[in-house]
């Protein structure tokens, strides 16, 4: 479908309402659209680009994604095109340590795996699932307005190509799923940067890369740093009279694909990438990912001869919440209602989960004629609750206390049944567990 040929059918279709228009065919507004067409409503979703980016952070998913997956008919899809996750190895380079938490030790697993999925190939497989179940898809077009004057009531939409003139939609709700663009969300909300999370990404993929065999071949590997020697050490939110553990200045990620690729990342201090270029001026991401790479002796051995697919790219400061994520006639899923850290695989966790239930909080919204933020509060006090959840784990881990734990020899059973569980991903509702793992995290936050 061409980008006008598709704003000309949305102009054909004027006549007919619009129940939501979706911003971004990424996971969010993918799962979102589905979940509403689904549900009987009429979508349409919007995404700027033509085809998916081929390369991105979120590529490796969480076992409690796969219940959103279940119901969307989409498993044996994903298994088809997607290598099994069925653990996460953890590799402490200051100390020489290693550990395992296989998905099977969660507490009450519905599903013992995930999948490792490059995000162009599973981007398009949600949104070809929306598409089948009715949404409708126009590519290679943008939002340039979103009126919210007449909302709950009605929202005006603009949509532009760059080539025919522009198209206005009437329609009742908008979903904000455009990602860190953020084009509704930002309007409507302070987006702040989160205390202690200034990290810098640098990322790339190879071939070749040493990988492990049999129900284990899918696992990922994250790579605790070694301290940097070369020049002094980066400034660290758990530095201070409050530490009590070593903190975690960096670590790497290892995901291993179906077709023999691996991404391979790091998420290090920003503080240290400014060091590092004033260590060695003019250091671009590719010199970068090699300082970073020579502090994490684990990660090199397994990259041994591999070839890179591609220069290294760099995300900068990519943590931040987002006050509200609901509103009069709209509401934000994805990274356009925050993001945390790629550590814990959250970033599309919950973006597939929030576009469920973002979908069903809609569709409730739209059955009483009202889509306001008191009809769609308990969609952002849901997602607000994982989001402090795994912000809290985040940075408990790299104050070093979370890292401790998983290295720690003695784990009781149900702590290491609870960490695995954290780790899957399963952070919705309030089940016993999940209050103590949640008040254990937020005490070791609270001492970063």
């Amino acid at each position: 479908m061409t980008t006008r040929g598709a704003l000309a059918s949305v102009r054909s279709a004027s006549s007919e309402p619009v129940d939501v228009v979706v911003i971004g065919g990424g996971p969010g507004g993918a799962v979102c659209a589905a979940e509403l067409a689904r549900r009987g409503r009429r979508v349409l979703v919007v995404e700027r680009e033509t085809s998916h980016e081929s390369v991105r952070m979120g590529e490796s998913l969480v076992p409690a994604s796969l219940d959103v997956f279940a119901s969307l008919g989409l498993i044996d899809r994903l298994r088809e095109r997607f290598v099994e996750k069925r653990g996460a190895w953890f590799h402490d380079d200051r100390d020489d340590k290693h550990e395992r938490f296989g998905f099977e030790g969660a507490i009450a697993p519905r599903f013992v795996h995930a999948f490792e999925a490059p995000r162009d190939e599973l981007d398009a497989t949600l949104l070809e699932r929306a598409r089948e179940l009715g949404a409708a898809v126009v590519r290679g077009a943008s939002v340039s307005r979103v009126d919210l004057e007449r909302a709950p009531r009605e929202v005006r939409v603009t949509l532009s190509d760059g080539d025919g003139p522009p198209v206005e939609l009437p329609t009742r709700a908008v979903v904000d799923a455009s990602g860190r663009a953020a084009v509704v969300s930002r309007a409507r909300s302070a987006h702040r940067p989160i205390a202690g999370l200034h990290n810098t990404s640098l990322f790339a993929h190879f071939r070749g890369v040493e990988r492990r065999e049999g129900d284990q071949e899918g696992d990922i590997e994250i790579v605790i740093l070694e301290p940097e020697r070369r020049w002094g050490r980066a400034p660290h939110v758990s530095e201070g009279p409050s530490a009590t553990k070593d903190p975690v200045e960096g670590w790497a990620w290892l995901i291993p694909f179906k077709d023999g690729r691996t991404s391979v990342g790091f998420v290090v201090q920003s503080a240290w990438i400014r060091d590092a270029r004033a260590a060695e001026p003019g250091a671009d991401p590719a010199r970068l990912f090699e300082l970073a790479l020579d502090r994490a002796p684990t990660a090199r051995a397994k990259l041994g001869g591999a070839e890179r697919l591609f220069a290294p790219r760099a995300l900068t400061d990519f943590s931040y919440s987002v006050d509200d994520i609901v509103g009069p006639g709209w509401l934000a899923v994805g990274d356009a209602a925050g993001f945390i850290d790629p550590l814990f695989s959250t970033g599309v966790h919950l973006a597939v989960v929030g576009g469920e239930r973002a979908g069903a909080a809609l569709d409730a919204a739209l059955a009483t004629g009202e889509v306001t933020a008191s009809s769609l509060a308990g969609y952002a006090s849901e997602m607000r609750g994982a989001m402090r959840v795994f912000t809290d784990a985040v940075r408990a881990f790299y104050a070093g206390e979370l890292a401790s734990y998983l290295f720690a020899p003695n784990k009781r059973t149900v702590l290491r049944r609870s960490i695995t569980s954290l780790l899957a991903g399963d952070v919705m509702g309030d089940p016993v567990w999940l209050r103590d793992v949640a008040a254990r995290v937020a005490r070791m936050a609270e001492r970063a």
